[in-house]
């Protein structure tokens, strides 16, 4: 089951109703805000869930036949990472996730961080906004292909997630070979495929991997 979320960062709600029709998704869960995002770009949730601190009481009786689950204010875990565990707790297969990304860095930063919960879960998870596609890759997959008619962007960066991860990248403009990727390393930043296919393997650790567009 592919398993479509979105949240309450910022979506451009124009490339958001485009971007949808390029993708797959059986299961629609809508976090606290992004409740108020999925009504704009005519997104029906089959899960509504989050404090609905920033969400209008108006909206939620719209959608009161929906399934709906509240938590606190306070609490562990944010609406996202939430939203993340109740995908996979319900079958998912794939996730994308929409507007875990905005101003608010911080809450950008955790949302990346958190699809480690569906990396443990052996479930794919990808964020997108208009101008990137973000993943986690570790040694548990082994490798990661890129086909070049398909990827996202121009670019491809990757950051150790990990203290360390032992990476290679072929058919890419700057390869490496076994190569020991240390946080903090900037190395990796800004790839571009230059083969019809690109792979990113990995060996030991956890990378985050960015398709990026200017």
């Amino acid at each position: 089951m592919n398993t479509l979320i979105i949240t309450g960062g910022y979506i451009n709600t124009g490339w958001a109703e485009s971007f949808l029709k390029t993708i797959d998704y059986d299961y629609v869960i809508a976090a606290d805000s992004g409740l108020s995002y999925a009504d704009r770009i005519g997104v029906t949730p089959d899960l509504i869930l989050g404090d609905y601190d920033s969400v209008d009481h108006g909206l939620l009786d719209k959608y009161k036949n929906i399934h709906i689950e509240t938590y606190p204010k306070e609490k562990d875990y944010t609406d996202t990472h939430i939203a993340i565990i109740s995908a996979i707790k319900n079958g998912a297969d794939k996730i994308h996730i929409l507007g875990a990304t905005g101003t608010r860095m911080d809450h950008t930063f955790t949302n990346v961080c958190n699809m480690k919960a569906a990396y443990d879960g052996n479930v794919e998870c990808y964020i997108y906004d208009e101008h990137n596609k973000i993943y986690i890759a570790g040694e548990k997959q082994g490798s990661v292909e890129l086909v070049s008619s398909r990827q996202y962007g121009r670019y491809v960066s990757i950051v150790p997630m990990s203290d360390m991860a032992k990476i290679s990248l072929t058919g890419f403009k700057y390869s490496l070979d076994n190569y020991e990727l240390l946080q903090g390393l900037s190395i990796c930043q800004s790839n571009e495929i230059k083969a019809e296919k690109a792979y990113i393997r990995i060996y030991k650790g956890l990378v985050i991997v960015f398709e990026t567009k200017d």
